[in-house]
């Protein structure tokens, strides 16, 4: 069970009444006010866009290059094994085929490879043979490789875009905005983005020039991989985004136009949404669990049927990697709510980052599973399984969750682990497994201490915040409105999709679906005159504490539903809150409930909350004991559940028709911690995460210590 809300964060005081203000508050909320940067911000493909020769050795690239073709020499493009790897890998060879040069690729395994250019592929790089390689999206932290192959003769030029070490490789040219010494304007295009302004420096030196065929190629896998990875989408990002989508709608990539036909619905525009969750995991999928050079098939095929081929076994290896991550999801899950798993790892138990291991996982998955856990449970997470390159070591993946920094905790134990790498929020390690434990406890204790030294539990966080645009009113959420929206696309990260808030809307209806994963709401107005329909995806907790006739305010983004031919207006929630009764206990609940965890006596809490009665508000009746343990053992079970306390409230009230407040809640709570009927872990004063523990034994709750304290309070 997980009912939690979040905190939300308005970022304009201003109530919107009419779709015309709309685009002018969004616009102010994102700091673009003057003339020339809402003029660029809003341009249609038309946007920022600098020279590719004010990047640090590209004119000296560009005359490698023309030498190489002029001399009819072999040319060795090196990728990565992702979406931005691949498309780079395919925006090279397209450029060199298209002068007819004899150029090759290689892209490494995930697993037996690793990333970038290491010694374990060398072998399979100097066997081409090369007079030229040219790295794209890797290469710039690879020193020792990069110097091999200097050594040999071999002319090297790394087109990068992740952060650098303390030293340059020492290539013929290293184009990288992240050098110390970076002279180019814009830092945060991806690996396919600095390979769409190498191209573009060959065709602007005009020796050996770019067809408007190749560029349109180019600028449309550099689009898929901007959105693919997560860069922002800002400045020259946006540019680039805006003109792959414009070129899109006739794509000159065949495996680009072939993709789309096959997965986009009719009616269905193409857009961020489509490319993130339909296009790229199919491109990613190859490399997660076969040879990425399936997805350069692709991009690199000019025969429409081989493309659709290629297309079809990158659909069907997504299946299949969907099925092999719910799998080691689902495993994970039931390692960490096994009732077996000893006390002090449980995560009632713990504050640092999840850890679960499985003997024969796929290492491809290992970083989407982590990521899922940490949404699920709100919590860092670490994946692991056997390394097949590294015996005797498990090899994990992490997630970091809200502003717990991941890659400080792993590099204050780095003597607890054989190899590791990453940023904040993700991490990538090598742990000898006769270590594990030693390592478990290890990261559990450093945890500990980082939380202490910043004040902070980790629930406090962004990840657990929604930055709202503004309060719009019922009556203005039309097409009109989502078609002012839609002039601020492509939304990602700079630019986030915006978020809206109404206040006060009635339910009408509350149905489930996916079998419960999701539920819909129709609303209406105060008045009853605007009507609206709204899906929460994941929130299908909700439908057993809302009711037809409830009051509550929702934040949301609006979207468009098309479904047989008609297209309607849909608001996808972000979070909703249901009206909060009237009452201290209710109004103040925050309030008493850390006033009592500082040690206040409940009369003394009362004291402060005129009108509030201790035996009706505050200590528990046996009725409230009963029904509030049936509600945790029929919707928690013995998974763990993570609750704020005043839904868990209402969920207690609606199923089974017993008033109950927050902060009695709590009360019964701590007694069946006490009685060991459940674990309990207070995340912060109004969440909890829980779960129930089969006694077989019928529990007095009378005779607990925590249960008399409250009645004799």
């Amino acid at each position: 069970m997980l009912l939690t809300g979040k905190n939300w964060r308005l970022s304009a005081s201003e109530k919107v009444e009419d779709a015309g203000a709309l685009l002018n508050v969004l616009l102010k909320n994102r700091g673009i006010t003057e003339g020339q940067s809402v003029e660029q911000f809003l341009a249609d493909g038309d946007g920022i866009w600098y020279d590719p020769f004010l990047y640090n050795d590209m004119r000296k690239a560009v005359d490698i290059i023309n030498e190489t073709i002029d001399a009819h020499g072999k040319v060795l493009v090196y990728g990565d094994y992702d979406c931005d790897g691949v498309t780079a890998t395919s925006i090279l060879v397209r450029y060199f085929r298209s002068h007819h040069v004899d150029v090759q690729y290689i892209v490494p395994h995930r697993s037996e490879h690793g990333y970038g250019l290491t010694e374990k592929i060398m072998d399979k790089v100097i066997e081409k043979n090369p007079d030229l390689v040219i790295t794209v999206d890797c290469g710039v932290t690879n020193i020792d490789t990069v110097q091999e192959l200097k050594s040999r003769g071999i002319k090297v030029i790394v087109t990068d875009h992740h952060n650098v070490k303390d030293d340059l490789p020492p290539a013929d040219c290293v184009i990288c905005s992240k050098r110390p010494d970076n002279t180019y304007p814009f830092i945060d295009l991806c690996g396919a983005g600095v390979a769409l302004k190498l191209v573009e420096a060959l065709g602007k030196d005009g020796k050996h020039k770019v067809t408007g065929n190749i560029w349109r190629q180019s600028i449309e896998l550099a689009g898929l991989a901007t959105i693919a990875d997560l860069v922002s989408v800002t400045d020259e990002n946006r540019t680039i985004i805006k003109r792959a989508f414009k070129s899109m709608k006739d794509p000159s990539n065949v495996g680009v136009g072939v993709m789309n036909e096959m997965l986009l619905s009719p009616g269905k525009s193409l857009d961020e949404t489509f490319i993130s969750f339909n296009f790229v995991p199919r491109i990613n999928a190859a490399g997660r669990l076969y040879d990425s050079a399936d997805a350069l098939k692709l991009f690199l095929e000019n025969n429409p049927t081989e493309a659709k081929h290629a297309a079809e076994d990158l659909t069907r290896e997504n299946d299949e990697r969907k099925e092999i991550e719910a799998k080691v999801f689902d495993e994970a899950r039931a390692q960490l709510e096994n009732p077996s798993r000893p006390d002090r790892w449980s995560l009632t138990n713990t504050c640092g980052p999840i850890v679960v291991y499985g003997k024969d996982w796929h290492q491809g998955v290992l970083g989407i599973v982590a990521g899922k856990l940490s949404q699920f449970y709100g919590r860092s997470a670490l994946v692991f399984t056997d390394d097949a390159s590294e015996p005797g070591c498990a090899k994990g993946s992490g997630r970091a969750f809200g502003d717990f920094d991941l890659y400080e905790c792993l590099e204050r134990i780095s003597d607890k682990l054989v190899n590791f790498g990453g940023h904040k929020k993700a991490a990538g390690l090598l742990v000898r497994k006769t270590e594990m434990g030693t390592f478990m406890e290890a990261l559990e204790k450093e945890s500990a201490k980082i939380m202490e030294e910043k004040g902070s539990s980790g629930e406090d966080n962004e990840e657990n915040t929604i930055n709202i645009e503004c309060e719009i009113e019922p009556e203005c959420l039309d097409f009109d409105a989502y078609r002012e929206v839609c002039k601020l696309r492509p939304f990602g990260i700079g630019n986030p999709k915006p978020v809206f808030v109404t206040y006060g809307l009635v339910i009408t209806n509350i149905a489930q679906m996916s079998g419960g994963a999701h539920i819909r709401l129709d609303l209406t107005d105060k008045s009853g005159n605007c009507t609206l329909s709204a899906v929460g995806f994941g929130m299908g907790d909700y439908f057993s504490i809302l009711r037809a006739g409830d009051r509550i305010d929702i934040a949301y983004t609006l979207n468009e539903y098309c479904y047989r031919g008609e297209t309607s207006l849909s608001l996808h929630l972000e979070d909703l809150r249901p009206e909060t009764p009237d009452g201290f206990m209710w109004q103040k609940a925050e309030i008493a409930e850390k006033l009592y965890s500082s040690g206040l006596a409940m009369n003394q809490i009362a004291k402060m909350a005129p009108g509030e009665e201790i035996d009706f508000s505050m200590r528990p009746t046996p009725e409230q004991y009963g029904a509030c343990y049936k509600t945790i053992e029929r919707f928690g079970g013995v998974a763990l559940s993570t609750a704020d306390l005043d839904l868990l409230a209402r969920l207690v009230s609606n199923n089974y028709d017993v008033s109950i407040t927050p902060f009695q809640v709590k009360r019964c709570l701590e007694v069946f911690a006490d009685c060991n009927l459940i674990r309990l872990k207070t995340l912060a004063p109004m969440r909890v995460c829980f779960n129930t523990l089969k006694t077989g034994d019928k529990v007095k709750l009378s005779e607990s210590e925590v249960y008399r304290r409250i009645q004799g309070d």
